[in-house]
Order: C-alpha cells, then sequence, then structure tokens
C-alpha cells in the first residue's frame, strides 16, 4: 500500500467518523453545550488514544519529542477541535446543518490552495481533478438534501460568521500540523494532542455545567455521548495519518467528505430518498476521489 493510499483511506475514515460524530451531537442538542461536548470527548477520547500509544510502546517517542513539534501539535489542536469544531457545532443552530455544511466547504478549498501553492504539495492533473470533483459533489450533496424544520435560532449572519471561523481554523490547524508529522508517528503526535483540546476547554467559562449536565443526561444520552469520545479518539488517528501521508490538500479535502456518508445512514434509517442533485453529488464525489489515487 502506497502512501498516497494510506492517506486517502485515513482522509475517508475521518470522514466517516465526523459525519457519525455531527448526527450524535446535533442528537443531544438541548442537553449539553457544544463546547461542553467537545471537552468530554476531547478528554475521554484522548485518554483512550495515549492508553492505545503506550500499549503498543510508542511511549518513549512521546517523551523525547522536540519542544517544537510538542507545540505545533498543541496549537493545532486546539484551532481545530477546541475552536473549530466548538464554533462549527454552535453554527448548526443558526444555519441548520445543510447550509452548515455548504458553507464549510470553505475549509478544503483553503487548504488545498495553502498545501499546493505554498506547502510544495505533488499538483499533478489528476489529483487537482480530484480535489475540485470531491469539493463540488460535497457542494451538491449537501445543497440538494434540504432541510425542512431546521432550527434556526437567532441570526443567520451570526451563523455565517461561526462557520467561516470554524473553516479558517481547521484550515490552518491542517497546515501547521503538517510539518510536525514529518518528524513524528502517527500514534504519537496523536496522543500529545488530542488531550490538550479539553485540558483548555475545561478552563474556560463555555463549559460550565458541563458535569450537571451529563449527571441529569438519560442512559441513552450519555451511551451517546460515550460513542461521541470514542469516535473522537478513531478519528483522530484517521486524520493524523490522512495528512501525513496525503498531505494537506489530500488528508483535509477526503476529511471533509462527512456529508456523503450521512446518505446511506439517512436512507437506512430515516427511510430519505436522496435528491437527483444529491446522487449526482455523490456520484462526482466517488469519481473525484478515484481520480486523486492516480
Amino acid at each position: 500500500m502506497t502512501d498516497l493510499t494510506r492517506g486517502i483511506l485515513g482522509g475517508l475514515g475521518t470522514g466517516v467518523t465526523w459525519a457519525a460524530i455531527s448526527v450524535l451531537v446535533r442528537s443531544l442538542s438541548g442537553t449539553i453545550a457544544p463546547a461542553g461536548i467537545t471537552a468530554v470527548r476531547s478528554t475521554v477520547g484522548g485518554a483512550i488514544v495515549v492508553g492505545l500509544a503506550v500499549a503498543a510502546g510508542y511511549g518513549r517517542e512521546i517523551v523525547g519529542m522536540p519542544l517544537w513539534v510538542v507545540l505545533a501539535l498543541w496549537a493545532s489542536i486546539l484551532l481545530a477541535m477546541g475552536f473549530g469544531d466548538t464554533v462549527f457545532f454552535a453554527s448548526m443552530d443558526y444555519l441548520g446543518v445543510t447550509r452548515a455544511l455548504t458553507l464549510s466547504m470553505a475549509n478544503p478549498l483553503l487548504t488545498t490552495v495553502v498545501g499546493i501553492g505554498f506547502l510544495g504539495e505533488e499538483a499533478t492533473l489528476p489529483r487537482v481533478a480530484g480535489i475540485l470533483l470531491v469539493v463540488g459533489g460535497l457542494c451538491l450533496v449537501v445543497s440538494g438534501k434540504g432541510e425542512a424544520g431546521a432550527e434556526r435560532r437567532g441570526s443567520v449572519r451570526r451563523g455565517v460568521r461561526l462557520v467561516f471561523l470554524a473553516a479558517g481554523a481547521w484550515a490552518l490547524s491542517a497546515v501547521i500540523l503538517k510539518p510536525a508529522l514529518q518528524v513524528v508517528s502517527v500514534m504519537a503526535a496523536a496522543a500529545v494532542r488530542i488531550p490538550m483540546g479539553g485540558l483548555v476547554l475545561w478552563l474556560t467559562p463555555w463549559t460550565r455545567g458541563t458535569v450537571q449536565a451529563v449527571r441529569r443526561s438519560t442512559p441513552a444520552e450519555r451511551a451517546r455521548l460515550g460513542a461521541i469520545c470514542l469516535l473522537s479518539a478513531v478519528g483522530s488517528l484517521l486524520f493524523t495519518s490522512g495528512i501525513k501521508f496525503g498531505g494537506v490538500a489530500v488528508g483535509n479535502v477526503l476529511a471533509s467528505t462527512s456529508p456523503l456518508f450521512t446518505l446511506p445512514f439517512e436512507m437506512w434509517v430515516l427511510g430519505y430518498r436522496p435528491s437527483r442533485q444529491t446522487a449526482l453529488g455523490a456520484a462526482v464525489t466517488v469519481a473525484g476521489i478515484g481520480l486523486m489515487n492516480l
């Protein structure tokens, strides 16, 4: 298996886990605040990753990691999970899931430009065409789904600001992460990176009342929160792998394919029938993924 294939699989795996996390987080809306969910999932998910890393023999690499790498990993996770994810979850309350996902497509576009234009990543014609097809296909998927009855509280303009802040934070996080991954393994990087997001969030006023909210939640809601934590641990490893082996452009674009993976879930569980526009978007996205591997 080539490094590019590993990167593509890591990016797609991240898209799958993010789709599941988004659905589960949306189901907890009104029970636990977005910042609280992010703090819990990064703390518990981070503990899982650290345990796996130590058990797999990466302890020495973690302890001996250069300071600049540690700082880069911490800055990356604070931007991505601590700020970006939290702000994106909040934006869904103003825009609904569909419009928030559509606007968040600014993230892969930004990282594609930076990865190819400034980080010197390889820009073959099939790869560039694949990236553009994936982004265009995802826009078709989310715009074709529609969202009747979606909650839209407060100002739409505020929601737009929030989702663009999230997209910018995600893009900058991926750019910061890439140099650090050139000198450390995926497992060690994830073990150092993930817990820091939760640690910082617990120190902010955004997470006040989170513990009480979790205690007041039902067993089913706590089970969903546990699933979010587990998926966050897996997703962090997959995302790190996607950036390390696929590069910022390919890895981050494929990590944004979560709308594609929500379609089978909606069809199976909710009886959703996709529109022609959504089906076309899914086909275009799949074709773009295929081109990336050429």
